[in-house]
């Protein structure tokens, strides 16, 4: 490979590296927010040369990847601590699970248990801090029929219309406001249709039947437009309703991005960038002698 191709690569890794850095400032920042999930780096290389095959009968002659490259990364879904605060409306997941959230357009899935009342349509219901409408329990219909919901699954394939119970309060079986949810992920689309005239307050919130979602693959989750703790789960195939979770009131989940990990990591990552600096500073050197040769 030649003194320009050092150069490049110099630069790909430089690049690479200064991504891995905004990686772990992420990770830092996420720290102190509410059930974040930190995002792990794996590194790839360039391409390898081989300028003799070395099962011939001399060595083998090979170049490795001269290139460093973020070959991809991976959130880190493992559970945060949870802690108890005095607030009735927050809830926290002990086990694999997500509370399922809409904009009135889109389903997203999230840990972030910091939830408030919002009156909708003259309904209280409970949404997240940005405003998202927090999905109860699928108590039973499939498009309004009466019949069950299949095994509390809801599959996103179909455009299927699903009745759900917001059951909170102190008759949860009873109490709460319905409204239908109708999920087309082929349109993309997710409709909101309220009824009943059952007004929640906040001092009647004293049993939960919130729903808590699972995934057979959690990586298949994205970030959304919403951040990175709201996830799309556009590929993420069917999401199932889950009851072997808990749920805990009055309590958060932390981030499971810690600072002892994390700082030792961006002060590695800062002697790699320097390192690299160093390949780059050696190529121009290199390049400078060569030119005075040639004059």
């Amino acid at each position: 490979m030649g003194s320009f191709d050092q150069g490049y690569a110099g630069m790909a890794s430089l690049r690479a590296v200064n991504e891995w850095i905004g990686v772990i400032n992420s990770n830092l920042g996420g720290a102190n927010r509410t059930a974040y999930k930190a995002t792990k780096v794996s590194f790839g290389g360039g391409v390898s040369r081989i300028d003799r095959d070395p099962r011939v009968n001399k060595s083998g002659l090979q170049i490795p990847d001269s290139t460093l490259s973020i070959a991809n990364t991976r959130i880190d879904f493992s559970q945060g601590t949870i802690v108890q605060d005095g607030e009735l409306t927050h809830l926290a997941i002990s086990g694999d699970g997500f509370f399922g959230v809409t904009d009135g357009r889109q389903l997203f899935f999230t840990r972030d248990g910091v939830f408030r009342w919002s009156v909708i349509n003259n309904q209280t219901i409970l949404t997240t801090a940005n405003g998202l409408t927090v999905l109860p329990v699928a108590a039973t219909t499939d498009g309004g029929t009466g019949t069950p919901s299949p095994d509390g699954v809801i599959d996103p394939t179909n455009s299927t219309t699903y009745n759900l119970n917001f059951a909170i309060g102190r008759n949860a079986g009873t109490s709460g406001a319905t409204f239908s949810v109708t999920i087309n992920t082929v349109n993309g689309g997710v409709n909101l249709v309220y009824s009943g005239n059952l007004v929640l307050a906040p001092n009647n919130f004293n049993g939960i039947c919130i729903a808590v979602f699972r995934f057979a693959n959690n990586n298949a989750l994205k970030f959304s437009r919403y951040g990175s703790t709201v996830f799309d789960a556009t590929n993420a195939g069917v999401a199932t309703v889950v009851n072997d979770v808990d749920l805990i009131q009055s309590a958060l989940e932390s981030s499971n991005a810690a600072l002892n990990d994390t700082l030792p990591e961006l002060a590695l990552a800062q002697k790699m960038f320097s390192a690299v600096s160093k390949i780059i500073n050696v190529h121009n050197s290199n390049l400078d002698v060569t030119v005075n040769l040639i004059r």
